[in-house]
């Protein structure tokens, strides 16, 4: 069990750190997306925004006249971006970081928490201050940092 605990950690931090590092603009190919036009799809009884447009990099050296990101926005609007390595679009900003920051940290939490299940499953009972100290500060700064960004994400909603 604590193997595969320790591999879904793993996982979510991967994909989670990969799309913070996007979130927070330390990695990808920075530009604008003209945004041309919106569309809805359904599915599961919700609706998905698609808005598609023009992105431009910074540099000019990309330009992709058929960009599409899968948030609402308003028709007209340039919006600030990231290009990622696959050729998606990721919009930077504290909600997102936050967001993603929380997973990866969740992500490290699960880790740690199989390294601790394997740990006592071998018959030591007391857990090291240390560990303990690194567990309870990720446990509060995940659960921070998805409150920072579920803040701000409302508040930039209205």
């Amino acid at each position: 069990m604590s193997a595969g605990l320790l591999v879904v950690g793993a996982i979510l931090t991967w994909f989670a750190a990969t799309h913070f590092a996007y979130a927070a603009g330390l990695a990808g190919k920075p530009g604008h997306l003209r945004v041309a036009s919106c569309s809805w799809t359904r599915a599961g009884g919700h609706r998905y925004p698609h808005c598609h447009g023009t992105f431009r990099s910074i540099d000019g050296a990309v330009v992709d006249p058929d960009a599409t990101i899968d948030t609402k926005l308003r028709v007209g609007s340039a919006v600030t971006l990231r290009r990622t390595s696959h050729g998606t679009y990721e919009q930077p900003g504290l909600p997102a970081s936050c967001g993603w920051l929380a997973l990866t940290q969740l992500g490290l939490f699960t880790g740690l928490l199989s390294l601790l299940a394997a740990r006592n499953r071998r018959g030591t009972r007391r857990t090291p201050r240390p560990l303990r100290l690194v567990i309870a500060t990720l446990a509060t700064t995940t659960l921070v940092s998805a409150l920072v960004g579920g803040v701000v994400g409302v508040a930039g909603a209205f």
